[in-house]
């Protein structure tokens, strides 16, 4: 891939920067913070004036004066940590220290202190709305101190111990009532927690009350008894539709079907708006509707929604008259969609799709679309065999701000954090740093940060900057000789690799998913030894998946393992990617005969939907950006497209 001039000129400048300071001096400054960091982590006084004065001048010098300060925190003055936040309000160790001062200062009952933090707070944490709860109850202003109780007592879960004194106060008060009880009792069903149920039902001390508590636990344990006995419901109950709600759902997960029909017959029965009815019906259709019901269950989903209220549940509706081929009752579900739900690239192809089956003509509608940069306008274009579309729109860049934003002390510190590996105080830094920043200004700092290698940031840049035609910016390709490399090896496309990649992590340096994949290409730990052994590639810690090189090839190892697992089908290999060849092999069994662009419009994960369309989209974007041969499908795959099937 050839390099863009703007790339090139942004290194130059970054040359010329590194170039006006020594690059020994900044390395043994680093080499410098990192020991003397860990000794204020471990031993804050050991931090000597000295070398306070030796690294005053280094970038992330602040994050070590905030160390030192948040390991010794009870032995500080307020003077001391009102002048470090002042000094450093720019930076997000202001929130840091506020944050901890505050709850230090409560926790010890030093109210004046406390008082004088709270009110620089903007959005405190639940426990330091429990310490200017005790704060308002030791200065005697008992109606704040109890509203402030009811509102963080009354929830359907656990809160921290810093509440403690404030609730028991309060639950030894005249404004306690049984039906604060009651509330969380139901609260906490709601949410699942029968065990702090259990406990606040001690505080429900009459009869009436106790017996909504015990009509409340019955159809939690047992919902289907509202089923068959409506009357345990009345609009009159106290929480009778946040109970109703709780029984469906509960019973959806014994009998989704018998929950259905009790949300049909009790929601507009207790009174719930169409407002409230909106976000269950809609969970409860588009459940139903990815278990692909037979004739009488697309009955019960018009019941559900019979004024086609909900876009989600008619969208799935549309997509099972597809999977049906019942091209009449798709475009008729199409029409039924908002209007911009209509006008979306989605349904604008399965229009045309379904105008064709109809033996209309789909031509202009498909010429439109060919025009998009999308997966549908991708599918229009080589339906059509006419140039994909990128759209692109090569960034302007202005050097002189590019200048000055390198030259800032948050960018400066960005780029020491990174060189550090600490990516989460990076981030901190960068959102802070653009949130009053102008649209331009946000898109040079993502090319600007792009260009020192942090990709994932540049890209996200991109979208904080609505700049959804730069494609450098977006699709950025930071390792094309592993790709082409490794990906050879498994005798695989190294774009549709790259393109995998810039879904998974889009180049996030140390990216770690929260169910443990990691690297640039998110391995699970147990698929990634797995594939190493199968491949006899060396894996000795999971740490080394953050290495780029050995993620890639055990990446495109265990991408080609699907290749090869399913015939070859970019599509189906794709979405086990993601989802796992399980359930992939699952959905080929039970819907494999569909046509491939309505099979992949019904995969039933949404992730793994926009994923199989993501990654295919980006490897034709990726290719185009390189200028080599490309085609969204394989000529065998196109061939089993819904409009070449109708032919």
């Amino acid at each position: 891939m050839s390099i863009p001039r703007r790339t090139l000129l942004i290194g130059a400048l970054i040359a010329t920067q590194a170039s006006a300071a020594s690059t020994v001096d900044q390395d043994d400054l680093r080499q410098a913070f990192i020991e003397h960091y860990a000794t204020a982590v471990a031993e804050p006084n050991a931090v000597s004036s000295a070398i306070h004065q030796t690294l005053s001048t280094y970038p992330l010098y602040p994050y070590l004066e905030y160390q030192v300060l948040r390991s010794s925190l009870s032995s500080q003055s307020e003077a001391r940590v009102n002048d470090f936040l002042e000094r450093n309000a720019d930076t997000p160790l202001y929130g840091r220290l506020l944050f901890a001062w505050a709850r230090q200062t409560g926790a010890k009952g030093e109210w004046d202190s406390f008082d004088r933090a709270w009110q620089k707070i903007q959005r405190p944490s639940t426990d330091l709305k429990c310490l200017n709860g005790r704060h308002q109850l030791e200065q005697g202003n008992l109606s704040v101190a109890w509203e402030q109780a009811r509102t963080l007592w009354t929830v359907g879960h656990s809160q921290p111990d810093s509440c403690d004194p404030l609730f028991n106060t309060w639950l030894e008060s005249d404004n306690f009532s049984t039906s604060d009880a009651l509330k969380r009792y139901q609260a906490a069903l709601i949410k699942g927690r029968e065990g702090l149920a259990t406990y606040i039902k001690r505080f429900i001390r009459d009869q009436a009350t106790l017996a909504e508590a015990e009509r409340a636990l019955a159809l939690y344990q047992t919902p289907r008894l509202l089923l068959d006995e409506p009357a345990r419901l009345k609009d009159d109950m106290p929480g009778a539709q946040a109970l109703l709600e709780m029984s469906v759902r509960r019973l959806a997960r014994q009998d989704l079907t018998a929950a259905i029909q009790l949300w049909v017959r009790d929601r507009d029965r207790l009174g719930l708006s169409t407002e409230n009815q909106a976000e269950l019906t809609r969970y409860l259709g588009v459940w139903y509707s990815k278990r692909f019901p037979n004739a009488q269950g697309r009955a019960l989903l018009a019941q559900l929604d019979p004024q086609y209220q909900s876009a989600d549940l008619v969208g799935w509706r549309a997509r099972l008259a597809l999977s049906d081929r019942n091209w009449s009752e798709a475009r008729q579900l199409i029409e039924r969609l908002p209007a911009e739900e209509q006008q979306s690239d989605r349904w604008r192809y399965w229009t045309a799709i379904s105008q064709q089956g109809q033996g209309d003509s789909a031509r202009e509608t498909l010429q439109a679309l060919a025009a998009e940069r999308s997966f549908y306008g991708f599918m229009a274009a080589q339906i059509l065999g006419v140039d994909y579309a990128l759209n692109n729109r090569p960034a302007s860049l202005d050097m002189t701000r590019l200048e000055t934003l390198a030259a800032t002390p948050a960018f400066a510190r960005m780029r020491e954090l990174l060189a550090l590996e600490r990516y989460s105080d990076a981030r901190s830094e960068w959102n802070l740093a653009i949130a009053d920043m102008s649209e331009t200004d946000i898109h040079h700092a993502a090319h600007l940060v792009s260009s020192w290698g942090w990709h994932h940031q540049g890209i996200r840049g991109a979208i904080s900057s609505e700049q959804w035609n730069d494609m450098q910016l977006r699709f950025p390709n930071p390792y094309p000789e592993l790709y082409s490399r490794h990906a050879g090896t498994r005798d695989i496309d190294p774009i549709w690799a790259l393109a995998v990649t810039r879904q998974e992590s889009a180049f996030w340096m140390g990216a770690k998913s929260r169910v443990g994949a990691r690297g640039l290409m998110q391995l699970m730990p147990a698929t990634a030894r797995a594939t190493a052994r199968r491949n006899g590639i060396s894996l000795s810690t999971l740490d080394d998946l953050g290495k780029p090189d050995l993620n890639i090839q055990l990446g495109t190892a265990y991408l080609g393992e699907m290749f090869q697992q399913f015939n070859g089908n970019q599509a189906h290999a794709t979405a086990a990617y993601n989802a796992g060849p399980h359930r992939v092999s699952r959905w080929l069994d039970a819907r494999g005969e569909l046509p491939l662009d309505i099979w992949i419009e019904t995969i039933p994960f949404d992730e793994t939907r926009s994923y199989v369309q993501n990654v295919l989209s980006f490897k034709v974007i990726y290719a185009r950006m390189a200028n080599t041969p490309v085609a969204l499908f394989s000529d065998r795959e196109f061939a089993t497209l819904a409009l070449n099937q109708q032919n």
